[in-house]
């Protein structure tokens, strides 16, 4: 009787260790065992250009969740004298938005003062705190947790005020476990990604 009572309280006391770290994990919104959802290339927002590219820089990038969603919204552009180009790419999981996308026509600019004007888009300071800059359009600059890129796009002459360029950002709300300089590279990856979809799409005649 003695042995049977014993296992018994065993039995129990797994069980009760077993609902504490399924509430925790419940609370924590941390997918059973560990498990991270998976990102299909068809399922990610195609303003963020090529799908498997973006599926293959999301999955590093982004925090584990038993399952993400994607908000894409397109505004497309008439003609070479059409200013109104503009998409915005929403990642989001367990409840959270973890990634935007976002890209706009705007009038050219000097560098740095777009740069300022790109670093005053972030949600949050700590996005922007460490910006470098890499190679690519006009002017690129990133983190581990932003990246963006001005792109010239439509020359001057066909809309009043000169040159247009597209102003591509991307920014990571919720990083998941990769290090700053690994997400550094993967949102490298989705900006200029998304600036070649976005250069197609708004009928550019200037080279990238």
């Amino acid at each position: 009787m003695k042995i049977a009572h014993r296992t018994i309280l065993l039995a129990s006391g797994a069980l009760g260790a077993l609902a504490l770290l399924g509430g925790a994990a419940f609370l924590l919104r941390v997918p059973p065992f560990g498990q991270k959802g998976g990102i299909e290339a068809s399922e990610v927002c195609a303003s963020l250009g090529t799908s498997a590219s973006a599926a293959e820089a999301l999955r590093e990038v982004l925090p584990a969740e038993s399952s993400y969603s994607f908000d894409d919204d397109v505004t497309s552009r008439v003609d070479a004298t059409d200013t109104g180009y503009e998409s915005a790419c929403f990642v989001s999981g367990g409840g959270e938005q973890l990634l935007v996308a976002d890209v706009r026509l705007m009038a050219d600019e000097e560098e740095g003062s777009w740069t300022e004007w790109v670093r005053g888009t972030a949600a949050s300071d700590a996005s922007v705190t460490a910006l470098t800059p890499f190679p690519a359009g006009k002017k690129a600059v990133a983190s581990g947790r932003f990246a963006a890129v001005f792109v010239p796009c439509t020359s001057a002459g066909h809309i009043p005020g000169g040159q247009y360029n597209l102003s591509v950002s991307v920014e990571l709300k919720k990083p998941g476990g990769a290090g700053a300089a690994a997400n550094r590279a993967e949102l490298i990856k989705l900006a200029t990604n998304a600036a070649s979809f976005a250069h197609t799409e708004a009928k550019c005649d200037l080279a990238r």
